[in-house]
């Protein structure tokens, strides 16, 4: 909470779920900006979690806490290196958009990367109303 207080967006370059997980946490409490991005094997994706637009999903909408989910982390399941590269990039790209406000943002998009087939997609992405994290607060 103390070094995402002092940031004005945080980038998730971890490869573990209670990282991610925290950080979003921190970025939903303290509405600061959370660019994720995620590598394994041929496949990537990044996102825009902006929490400062109150209809903006968080990283749990799209990724519900699993106690018993199994880790995929890159050192176990090997990746490609250049995606690395290329989510890295990417994510810097959104990093830079955001802090200079230029641009559209892949907020409320998932942008998948495949290179094994060389393809790019974007899903949207939906704030879940039920979400523990950034969900209407109960009254």
């Amino acid at each position: 909470m103390e070094l995402v207080s002092q940031v004005d967006v945080v980038l998730d370059c971890s490869d573990n779920f209670a990282t991610r997980y925290a950080l979003n946490q921190a970025c939903v409490q303290l509405k600061k900006p959370f660019v994720s991005g995620a590598a394994t094997r041929f496949d990537g994706q990044v996102a825009v979690f902006d929490m400062r637009h109150p209809h903006s999903p968080c990283y749990h909408c799209l990724y519900p806490e699993q106690p018993d989910a199994l880790e995929t982390r890159c050192a176990v399941m090997g990746v490609f290196a250049p995606l690395v590269g290329i989510i890295g990039s990417i994510q810097a790209a959104e990093a830079l958009k955001l802090l200079m406000g230029i641009g559209t943002l892949l907020c409320n998009r998932l942008l998948i990367t495949d290179l094994l087939h060389m393809e790019l997609r974007t899903v949207k992405l939906n704030k879940d109303p039920a979400c523990l994290i950034c969900g209407a607060p109960c009254t």
